[in-house]
């Protein structure tokens, strides 16, 4: 039975309608796409890793949930998560099953073997015990902030990768990210990638800042001449008495790179200065004789080995860790309010670190 020419034209109609709706919402995800793939479509060759405490399970898989929604969905980065010693049988068949749904099967599970865990046999156990209740933080606490200092990126499971990209499981990004965050480092030409400068405690690392000018002053030969030493260091007269291994706290700016978010060219680790740099804190002891933390020395080894170039910061990525007071960009592709808490109270310090005296 042939068609009636009105039925013709209401199917035409309707597919031309149809079309006119489909083809702006391809359009945008084309668009999408070319602003993040900057690396003619070929990804950089790095990894997205977490810590996860058993007790932590499902704060991880929200924070999964969150950081392939927001990005990774597209970018599809792999992931490596750590659990310690036997700590990965506590963490059930369903709870992996779940991490193995939100990731796409992306992500992997690695041990971090005791030996890289507790304190080195040749500390002061009696020292230690002291310590915990007058500095107070417990010995895991304490053994992470080691991990993170100089062990994370020697573990076999993130040897593989050249960009190390580190989460925690309390964190959400409450914005879009139409980008590649590494890639966007890496066409900075920087080795480095954070969120947030603020000032770290003191008290828990009262002899951190003495003991990094005596490393200063025995490696000089090794400093870069063109290091940032002024971001931890609060004017030129300190930069020079730490340099003469004669500085301390009254000379730190206090002033840290939040790693709980870091983008970092695993070089930057590996690096002879580094390497030398963790190796004397380990001796000193103060990972676990006080507090020491994984941010102020990463900061503090930042400063000693990259220029202010090399470093980049991150600010429209809404970021939040814990419960704490983040960076709420004002573009439509973010979920959060800049004018209510806790985004409201947030306070940076990343000029500290493009603006440090020479």
């Amino acid at each position: 039975m042939p068609i009636s020419r009105p039925r013709l034209y209401l199917f035409f109609g309707l597919f031309i309608f149809a079309l006119l709706l489909l083809y702006p919402t391809g359009k945008v995800v084309k668009q999408t796409y070319s602003a993040y793939s900057t690396n003619g479509g070929k990804r950089p060759n790095g990894v997205i890793f977490m810590l996860m405490p058993p007790s932590r399970v499902h704060q991880a898989q929200l924070a999964l949930l969150s950081t392939e929604n927001r990005f990774n969905r597209r970018l599809q980065y792999p992931y490596v998560i750590f659990t310690v010693g036997a700590e990965i049988d506590e963490v059930t068949e369903e709870d992996k099953a779940k991490i193995h749904w939100i990731t796409e099967g992306r992500a992997t599970f690695a041990t971090v073997p005791l030996e890289s865990w507790d304190a080195p046999d040749f500390y002061d156990k009696a020292r230690v015990e002291k310590s915990l209740h007058t500095i107070g933080f417990s010995k895991a606490y304490r053994s992470m902030c080691r991990f993170y200092s100089g062990i994370f990126w020697r573990h076999p499971a993130l040897v593989p990768y050249d960009w190390l990209w580190r989460l925690d499981t309390d964190i959400e990004f409450h914005c879009d990210v139409p980008y590649d965050p590494i890639q966007k480092v890496i066409d900075a030409n920087a080795l480095y990638g954070f969120v947030q400068i603020s000032p770290d405690a003191d008290y828990v690392q009262p002899s951190l800042s003495s003991n990094v000018s005596h490393f200063l002053a025995a490696n000089a030969h090794m400093l870069p001449h063109n290091a940032n030493h002024g971001f931890v260091w609060k004017s030129k007269e300190a930069i020079e008495k730490a340099l003469k291994g004669e500085a301390g706290m009254d000379e730190w700016t206090r002033m840290t790179m939040y790693n709980n978010f870091e983008i970092s060219h695993k070089s930057v680790w590996e690096n002879d200065l580094y390497k030398k740099f963790f190796d004397y804190l380990e001796q000193e002891g103060g990972f676990f004789y006080e507090r020491w933390g994984d941010a102020p020395v990463h900061s503090y080894g930042l400063a000693m080995s990259l220029r202010k170039d090399q470093v980049v910061k991150l600010p429209d990525l809404g970021y939040q860790h814990q419960g704490w007071a983040y960076e709420c960009p004002r573009l439509d592709r973010c979920t959060c309010n800049h004018e209510a808490d806790p985004a409201r109270g947030f306070n940076d310090g990343a000029h500290r670190w493009f603006d440090a005296p020479s």
